[in-house]
């Protein structure tokens, strides 16, 4: 069984030998006497890096061997030199660590527990078994935070199973032999499997991202350390451009935001004014005393007020009262009649316009590409 060394999270280069390799469809499969790598478990993926100069693009468990997926053979009694992305490896440790160190907190003080966790590579997701409020998540984390500032030590340990009897900690799994604890000194004890942190302050910064309803709790979006410091740089960059765009100060950007919206909600409310106000103008000025089909063009004018005109203007008509408005490189429409199939005439419509749509025999409606001068010389001729 290959000797595990990820106890130490901060032990990124190796000797070992290599006991076997296999090649398989998704490449050849390394087992070591001894390894750094983690291999996937408790929500995180498997390391990757080198083996002398052979690529290991993961990591995972079998049978109790940490396999090593390589791009390349090694050959058996080799002595290899193991190289892991270090990168990697500390932000994955960071966040998982400082996942952790906020559920530490929560369970503490709210007793909720971790009944999911996932590290992907945008963020990192917890599921809580119970609901807090945005208040009480925020005051876990200043606390998580101030732990971090106090640099609080992190310790691994594998009890017996007297002591673990004895012992209180957190476990998503009922376990009873080598059960590795993660200890936060005066804060958590944790069943996991994962590299972590030697002390709090290596974490950085831990930040919750957002929360939502989940499942009858609530899922939180986390981030630590130095992921954590890339999208708060992000989100400060992008504070910065709205700030210059409404000549505000950072700080103040929401204010003027609400500011726009509140003049942008009273600008939509004088537009939609206007806008049956002509539909009104247009509709008191309909006549039709040939009781024909005929065509109104009325631009600019919305949808549900070209509806309105649309319920007026088949009042007197035998026929079709066909209604336009300019859309793009064509227009927009609504056919109405009170005797005609229109749900079978519309695919004429639309094959002579060249247009889609459709609707119920009393209505339909789509867009069209044609012209404005087509589109009269159809509606003449389909009387």
């Amino acid at each position: 069984m290959t000797e595990r060394l990820y106890d130490n999270g901060e032990l990124t280069e190796f000797d070992a030998k290599v006991i076997s390799c296999d090649s398989t469809a998704k490449g050849c499969e390394v087992v070591l006497d001894r390894s750094a790598f983690f291999p996937e478990g408790g929500g995180q993926a498997g390391d990757s890096g080198h083996l002398d100069k052979v690529r290991v693009t993961d990591t995972y468990e079998r049978n109790g061997e940490v396999i090593h997926l390589c791009i390349e053979a090694l050959e058996v009694v080799q002595s290899v030199h193991g190289c892991i992305d270090a990168d990697i490896r500390r932000r994955r440790m960071q966040n998982h660590s400082g996942e952790h160190l906020l559920m530490g907190f929560i369970h503490s003080k709210y007793g909720f527990d971790n009944v999911g966790f996932h590290l992907g590579q945008s963020d990192v997701t917890i599921d809580l078994n119970g609901v807090l409020t945005p208040e009480q998540l925020r005051e876990c984390e200043q606390l998580a935070n101030e732990a971090i500032a106090r640099n609080v030590p992190f310790t691994i340990s594998y009890p017996d199973s007297n002591e673990l009897t004895a012992m209180e900690y957190r476990s998503k799994l009922d376990m009873t032999e080598n059960v590795r604890i993660v200890t936060i000194e005066g804060i958590d004890k944790c069943a996991c499997c994962a590299p972590h942190v030697s002390t709090a302050g290596q974490i950085g910064i831990v930040k919750v991202i957002s929360q939502e309803n989940y499942k009858g709790g609530i899922r939180v979006h986390i981030l630590c350390g130095l992921d954590a410091l890339d999208i708060i740089r992000q989100r400060m960059d992008s504070v910065s451009e709205i700030s210059k765009l409404l000549s505000a100060k950072p700080e103040l950007t929401a204010d003027a935001v609400n500011k726009l919206l509140t003049e942008n909600t009273s600008l939509k409310k004088q537009l939609s004014d206007m806008d049956k106000l002509r539909a009104a103008e247009m509709i008191s000025s309909l006549k039709n005393d040939s009781r024909e089909s005929f065509c109104i063009f009325a631009d600019g004018i919305s949808n549900i007020n070209l509806r309105e005109i649309a319920n007026k203007a088949v009042t007197l008509t035998d026929g079709m009262a066909s209604v336009f408005s300019k859309k793009d490189n064509g227009y927009s429409y609504i056919i109405a009649s009170e005797k005609l199939p229109l749900r079978t005439l519309v695919k004429d419509i639309n094959k002579a316009l060249d247009g889609r749509g459709g609707g119920s025999d009393s209505m339909v409606q789509g867009t069209v590409l044609a012209d404005r001068e087509v589109i009269e010389k159809y509606f003449k001729e389909h009387n």
